[in-house]
């Protein structure tokens, strides 16, 4: 089951569109698309490959929000965009410009995240916020994808948000990516878990660590703003 919530321009009113998408989609209709500003979606339950196989009836909903100026999207729809990613299907594009991801973080969430960046042409603020992490023994996943261009980090993004479980490797590898390709870039705020990379936390080391790292990558932007001061608020 999926949940999505679709908040109409200049109203408070919020649409709740509750979709199975388990079975069949012949025809979805959702009154005066154009004015949808904002949507959410939530899926609590774990990916299950066989129940996002639906690629039109994914494509049938998603394409029905493609005009909305903020998308807030859960675990669930990362991976359906890393599985797309993967198997070379073609993904909507969105016109937001605000993009907020709330995921419980595996490295396979890494396509999916690129796929969207792909898809957002328009996309001017990221927000990633980290509710757990499962560290990963393999390589870089992001070092094994073609390193084509994408519109909105060489035109449109110029802030981005990751709060929680952050000062992790694939976290880092991500936000290195980032900085390095982001050429309109201003702003990059990393707001960690104080107590497990504060200075009483268990990951402290780990963080100091990765934090010089990212205060010593590249950056495509010469005007990009990382403040140190900002990993441990």
């Amino acid at each position: 089951m999926v949940l999505l919530w679709a908040k109409k321009t200049g109203s408070a009113q919020v649409e709740f569109k509750d979709i199975d998408m388990s079975g069949n989609v012949d025809v979805l209709d959702i009154a005066n698309v154009a004015s949808i500003a904002e949507v959410s979606s939530s899926r609590k339950l774990k990916f299950d490959l066989r129940l996002c196989n639906d690629y039109q009836g994914l494509r049938i909903v998603l394409q029905m929000i493609t005009g909305a100026k903020s998308l807030k999207l859960c675990s669930w729809f990362a991976l359906v965009f890393s599985l797309w990613q993967l198997t070379n299907l073609p993904s909507p594009s969105f016109s937001c410009k605000s993009l907020h991801l709330q995921l419980d973080f595996v490295k396979w969430h890494l396509p999916g995240i690129l796929n969207l960046l792909r898809h957002c042409p328009c996309l001017e603020n990221l927000i990633v916020k980290l509710t757990s992490y499962a560290e990963s023994t393999f390589q870089n996943i992001l070092s094994s994808m073609v390193d084509a261009p994408v519109q909105c980090l060489t035109h449109h993004l110029k802030t981005v948000e990751v709060a929680g479980l952050v000062m992790e490797k694939q976290v880092i590898q991500f936000l290195e990516y980032l900085l390095g390709h982001s050429i309109v870039l201003k702003k990059m705020k990393i707001l960690g878990k104080k107590e497990i990379y504060g200075p009483n936390g268990p990951k402290y080391d780990m963080a100091h660590e990765y934090e010089e790292r990212l205060m010593t990558a590249p950056k495509a932007s010469a005007s990009a703003e990382l403040n140190p001061s900002d990993v441990f608020p």
